[in-house]
């Protein structure tokens, strides 16, 4: 299974929801989510800055998906990006075997 960073921007309707509820549980509610669309939530986390949550995911492609269109049609985020884990090794292995077939013009 591939491994996933879902970071989000959660709409005014969840803060006004988290603030009449402060203690309700984001990370069961979004752990449901995940399982749903065939997932495993590695992590959950309220964080500072441009976005307000990160998790980690592991799962297909669609399933982070699935993921996100269910949380944006849901209006509870305004905002999600979904970001893959790679093996950086791998993929400069890759780009040093391409760059031998790279053919600069006028070279």
């Amino acid at each position: 299974m591939a491994k996933y960073y879902v970071i989000g921007k959660v709409s005014k309707e969840l803060l006004h929801r988290m603030q009449k509820d402060p203690s309700a549980d984001r990370f069961a509610s979004t752990k449901k989510v995940v399982e749903a669309v065939g997932g495993k939530m590695i992590s959950y986390e309220w964080v500072r800055g441009r976005f307000d949550v990160m998790c980690c995911v592991e799962g297909e492609a669609e399933t982070v998906v699935g993921m996100k269109v269910a949380f944006l049609n849901s209006g509870l985020m305004d905002e999600l990006m979904i970001h893959e884990v790679i093996d950086y090794n791998k993929a400069f292995g890759k780009a040093a075997d391409a760059a031998k077939s790279v053919i600069k013009p006028a070279e």
